[in-house]
């Protein structure tokens, strides 16, 4: 019985090191606009549902929700949507934690405008293996 606890406990601590090291790969790459470099990680099963968040909005046009087979493909579409000076500009705050099948940010100093921030990470586990789910981004327009 302690055998199985131990290795309970081994496996949850190994997954949570793993979320944290794609929550940081992602992270990362979301802020440097490089999001295709992950795809080989096969970070996505199935499609990423992806909800922008327009702060300045209420209503109808509050969320916009797209669901993408790639990251690459996120980022094609953002980069699509960016105005001629490169706004939104893509913002990361520092991380409040993992768990629970999200990953999130704190956001206790606020936000400015002009800028995309990458506000919650979803993430599940399928056959013992990570997967992000969704990303919830905040629009600062």
């Amino acid at each position: 019985m302690l055998l199985l606890l131990c290795a309970s406990a081994t496996v949850a601590q190994s997954q949570r090191n793993s979320i944290e090291q794609i929550q940081a790969a992602v992270a990362e790459s979301y802020k440097a606009k490089t999001l295709s470099q992950l795809d080989g990680r096969r970070l996505v099963n199935g499609s990423l549902l992806v909800v922008i968040e327009h702060s300045l909005s209420e209503g109808k046009g509050q969320y916009v929700r797209r669901k993408f087979k790639t990251l690459g493909q996120l980022d094609a579409w953002l980069k699509k949507h960016e105005r001629e000076d490169g706004a939104p500009f893509r913002q990361l705050m520092p991380l409040k934690q993992c768990a629970q099948g999200r990953c999130s940010y704190n956001f206790d100093g606020g936000i400015l405008h002009n800028q995309l921030y990458l506000h919650d990470l979803y993430y599940g586990v399928r056959k013992g293996r990570l997967y992000i789910l969704k990303l919830h981004l905040l629009d600062g327009d």
